[in-house]
């Protein structure tokens, strides 16, 4: 698709459009997104420097703040443009959602952390772009929303990056297919994944636990476990780390990298958990 230039316009929003209040929901989901994410899922269809011209009136307007974060991969020395609401995105939202649930620290994170944000609205987007008509995207809920108590103990939770639902349907039959998705930190200890998925798993063993999760409207008919890694090396090693887990109760866990969700998020990039080969998301794998 051919990108277009805008006219210059005024320095200060005077209406906001659908892509401007997307973007502002996104926004309230994710916190942060960098500018290659709006230029690429919000203005597809205009050239970065009209979405620059766009930022910078939404800020000046007072509905996002920017600010500079040194890359994650430490090699460039070059800083990327960050994004998040300010306080009348804030009001915009919760003008649009009915909710009134904010909190200005949730914005004052480590660079680190904010790069991670970044990659899961990235993860988002083309999810949503790249979805089909049997396999359709219907939401991402944030960690924030996610999070949930399903026993007594405190170690009793689960906390995913964020949790995304599809509609599948099949003969033009519908339902709806949950997946807990976790984002692996380059550095992060096989523990911690282990702990993750013993959790999961006694989670999903407690009766009820499903219906009684509220980010659900309706039980879903499959409900997955995704481990996201940094790249196909550390992939391997969180699937041998996590081999011997018991995860009886979870329909399926599934291995990818970051690089091949962006590449082709629904071909067959997934390994599934004791299963040889890769798959699509949606496959479902009978018992021999």
């Amino acid at each position: 698709m051919k990108r277009i230039r805008e006219k210059e316009e005024g320095p200060v929003i005077t209406h906001l459009g659908d892509r401007e209040r997307d973007l502002l929901m996104v926004l309230y989901d994710m916190l942060f997104v960098d500018i290659d994410f709006v230029s690429t899922y919000i203005y597809p269809e205009i050239l970065p420097t009209s979405t620059h011209r766009r930022i910078r009136k939404l800020e000046e307007s007072g509905y996002i703040k920017s600010f500079k974060t040194p890359r994650a991969d430490g090699v460039s020395v070059q800083n990327i443009k960050v994004i998040c609401l300010d306080r009348l995105g804030v009001e915009e939202v919760e003008a649009l959602t009915g909710e009134s649930r904010w909190d200005t620290r949730w914005t004052k994170r480590t660079p680190t952390y904010i790069h991670h944000l970044i990659q899961l609205a990235k993860m988002r987007g083309i999810l949503q772009e790249k979805q089909l008509p049997d396999f359709q995207f219907q939401t991402w809920i944030p960690e924030r929303s996610s999070y949930y108590q399903y026993g007594q103990r405190k170690d009793d939770v689960i906390v995913p990056d964020g949790t995304v639902v599809f509609k599948r349907i099949v003969n033009d039959k519908a339902g709806d297919f949950a997946y807990f998705v976790e984002m692996e930190r380059s550095r992060q200890r096989a523990a911690v994944s282990i702990n993750k998925l013993r959790r999961y798993n006694e989670y999903m063993g407690r009766e009820n636990g499903l219906a009684k999760h509220s980010i659900f409207e309706t039980r879903p008919v499959i409900t997955r476990v995704c481990f996201i890694s940094a790249n196909e090396n550390e992939k391997l090693r969180l699937i041998e780390h996590t081999k011997d887990v018991d995860t009886s109760r979870i329909q399926a866990v599934l291995y990818t990298t970051y690089d091949e969700v962006l590449n082709d998020p629904y071909g067959e990039i997934w390994c599934f958990k004791g299963r040889e080969g890769k798959h699509t998301m949606w496959k479902i794998i009978r018992d021999a």
